[in-house]
């Protein structure tokens, strides 16, 4: 399906009293790296059309994507090359300008894989694999019921998916995302669709959390991932537009940010602002391009 449609949407996120107008581009892949063997996996952004790579203080880990569809008889699904995506750099790439910061980390080992696993996400009194806001109003996310169904697929190379219902309320086993190269590097992308009763899922914004782990380091902290559901050809009636539909999802993310994942230290004020522009941006449909590393 041609993504054209939300290709330089215009959007418009606050941060405090500054309003900053920006064009939608692509949106991040997750970036994972170290400092070492036996170090914590560290969580930043990757930008496969550049290429370049940012592990901001307090790291990155809100990410957003979309399942597309039209019409109502089929799920929702993300396009070619798929969402979420994971890249990994070599030496040589955390070494030079293209990493942000550069020279800090370190390669991870080599080929070995990168695994998942599906966290419960608890807001409030509640605890689910899976949430869901529709757009309109405050941010609310909620339960989805048993008829919701998130999956995560891998084509190719030992294809496999990941269901995630509506009703489960734990860790969930999740699968291999892909072996690093003999450098440590990594490039690889997941599809997601979304459905209810294995059909169109209501349009809004759904909320995933996953944790990543690789033997001979410590897990990631869990990474949150906001799927915005839409038909671009019939939007729910609490979206004027496709950009009020953008806007919302950036608004689900900071909220994601601010509520969810834990507060950065105030001395690390300027990059955390950073951080949530980024998050609010959340870059939009790009093309594939073809690793460096």
């Amino acid at each position: 399906m041609n993504r054209d449609w939300k290709h330089w949407i215009a959007v418009v996120v606050v941060v405090g009293s500054a309003a900053l107008a920006r064009a939608e581009l692509a949106h991040y892949d997750v970036f994972v790296t170290g400092t070492g063997p036996g170090s914590k996996l560290i969580l930043g952004g990757y930008e496969d059309t550049v290429p370049a790579a940012t592990v901001p203080a307090g790291q990155m880990r809100v990410f957003g994507g979309e399942v597309v569809g039209t019409g109502t008889a089929v799920p929702y699904e993300t396009e070619a090359p798929g969402e979420p995506g994971f890249g990994a750099g070599n030496q040589a790439f955390l070494s030079g300008t293209s990493t942000s910061p550069s020279g800090v980390y370190t390669a991870l080992a080599p080929s070995t894989p990168l695994t998942f696993t599906v966290q419960p996400i608890t807001i409030g009194a509640t605890t689910r694999n899976l949430f869901f806001w529709d757009g309109s109003g405050a941010v609310n996310f909620a339960p989805v019921g048993g008829n919701v169904t998130l999956g995560l697929t891998r084509y190719g190379g030992g294809g496999w998916t990941v269901s995630v219902s509506g009703t489960s309320a734990g860790v969930q086993s999740g699968n291999t995302i892909a072996n690093t190269g003999t450098g440590g590097a990594l490039h690889a992308h997941l599809y997601t669709s979304i459905a209810k009763d294995g059909a169109a899922p209501d349009q809004g914004f759904y909320l995933l959390s996953l944790q990543l782990a690789m033997s001979g380091y410590s897990p990631s902290d869990p990474l949150y991932y906001v799927f915005g559901a839409l038909d671009p050809t019939a939007l729910a009636p609490q979206f004027a537009d496709l950009a009020a539909f953008e806007a919302a999802h950036g608004i689900a993310e900071s909220w994601v940010e601010t509520n969810i994942v834990n507060v950065p230290e105030p001395a690390t004020g300027v990059l955390a602002l950073s951080l949530a522009i980024a998050a609010w941006v959340s870059r939009r449909g790009r093309p594939f391009a073809r690793c460096p590393f």
